[in-house]
């Protein structure tokens, strides 16, 4: 998946939980408890949709930023370290 993938996963996703809303006439209740198959269904696999959607997104751009922001160490300074002067000898 790339971003471009993600953003449509998490614009479908939206829209499907919004339909049953929208246009409640397209869904009539069928359950015992006048419930519609149909808008619960979408409802459902509206929020999975765009929940991968988004969590893509947070996992692939808003974590690297995050850690680039919060890094204490600069990344042209990791793994250089103060060693000590070669030349000075101890105990004598």
């Amino acid at each position: 998946m790339n971003s471009l993938n993600s953003i449509i996963f998490a614009l479908i996703g939206s829209v499907m939980g919004l339909l049953p809303a929208v246009f409640p006439s397209w869904f009539p209740p069928t359950g015992a408890d006048q419930s519609s198959t149909r808008a619960l269904w979408l409802d459902t696999m509206g929020v999975v949709q765009a929940g991968l959607g988004v969590g893509f997104l947070i996992r692939a751009h808003v974590v690297p930023a995050a850690l680039r922001i919060l890094s204490p160490i600069p990344t042209s300074d990791r793994g250089a370290f103060a060693l000590p002067d070669p030349h000075i000898v101890a105990g004598r």
